[in-house]
């Protein structure tokens, strides 16, 4: 899966506004968190918190808890995205991206696809007595690898 490929302006930016977020809520802006922050600037594309810890158990000393607690921090800060896109584990994600999720049902891979009209098309959509913060649209299906070797699996029948 493909690593973030993050600018270093938006980068900065990033940090800057979990800076003033942190400091909003009156939290201490720890060496902790913004180490947790650069690697999570690092992971790929879509990540779980285990994948997260793994990655910096080996160069700081953390805990997961606060591995955990400060991926909550960057959801509510909308840096992060949560996302279950399968049925077991939530995955995270840049919340600068859009773009839609195609899931394959038989083998659980997903691919990002980027189409404007449709995140274009969510935006205008008005809901009586709810205030949208984003939308997520995950499209479940089977994919081209999966579909190829049902139909190889179906002609040795």
């Amino acid at each position: 899966m493909k690593k973030n490929t993050v600018d270093p302006s938006l980068r900065d930016h990033l940090k800057e506004s979990f800076a003033a977020y942190i400091k909003s809520k009156k939290m201490r802006q720890t060496p902790e968190r913004f180490a947790i922050l650069d690697k999570v600037l690092e992971q790929k594309v879509h990540f779980d918190i285990d994948e997260l810890y793994k990655d910096i158990e080996g160069e700081y000393h953390v805990s997961r808890s606060t591995v955990y607690n400060t991926v909550e921090l960057l959801c509510e800060c909308n840096i992060l995205r949560k996302h279950y896109l399968n049925e077991t584990q939530a995955v995270y994600e840049l919340a600068e991206d859009r773009h839609l999720h195609l899931i394959c049902l038989k083998c659980g891979a997903v691919k990002e696809v980027h189409d404007e009209k449709v995140g274009e098309y969510l935006s205008t959509l008005r809901f009586r007595g709810f205030s949208p913060s984003f939308s997520s649209t995950n499209i479940y299906g089977i994919c081209s690898a999966c579909s190829r070797k049902m139909k190889k699996d179906k002609s040795k029948i």
